[in-house]
């Protein structure tokens, strides 16, 4: 058993296989907002669209809410990249029509718009995001992603946190 376990050793150091290879990273869990739920055949509109692509584990879009509620892995399928899965989705109600989908943040400092603001700032630094929306009331934030790209929720989070500002996936 010792000779196999410093032949994998050797391979992952040598770069012949990757360390994510050997073990499996945890899921993401995250909630996007969705917009352009008109009804509630919608949701399932978009929900069966993303059961379909690759890294996608689990989705659950909720009519009320219009939030959807996704586990996902972020090595195939960054935030990015699946926000724009989301935007990709042909609308029920014809080629007039879009879904669009922000990215839900816990944010427990976002408490006023001056909070909120110290937040948008920081993600202003980061490529790819396009607008950040400030809910105080929900000590939450929204990210709107530019387009389709690779920054993971990991990436946002870890550029609030930089800044000084804890924040976390819904």
């Amino acid at each position: 058993m010792r000779m196999p376990m410093i032949a994998l050793v050797a391979a992952v150091g040598l770069g012949t296989i990757s360390a994510s290879t050997i073990y499996s990273a945890e899921p993401t869990k995250a909630t996007f907002l969705v917009t352009g739920l008109h009804c509630p055949p919608c949701t399932n509109t978009v929900q069966t669209s993303l059961s379909r692509v690759k890294g996608v584990k689990s989705v659950a879009v909720n009519w009320n809410t219009k939030n959807a509620k996704i586990e996902f892995d972020e090595s195939v399928l960054p935030a990015q990249a699946l926000a724009a899965a989301i935007d990709g989705t042909p609308h029920m109600m014809g080629s007039g029509m879009r879904y669009g989908a922000w990215l839900a943040l816990k944010v427990p400092s976002v408490s006023d718009e001056a909070s909120g603001q110290k937040a948008k700032d920081a993600l202003a630094k980061v490529e790819g995001v396009k607008t950040v929306a400030v809910y105080p009331a929900q000590h939450s934030l929204g990210v709107l992603f530019a387009g389709k790209g690779t920054i993971s929720s990991q990436q946002v989070i870890e550029a609030l946190a930089r800044e000084g500002i804890e924040a976390s996936n819904y």
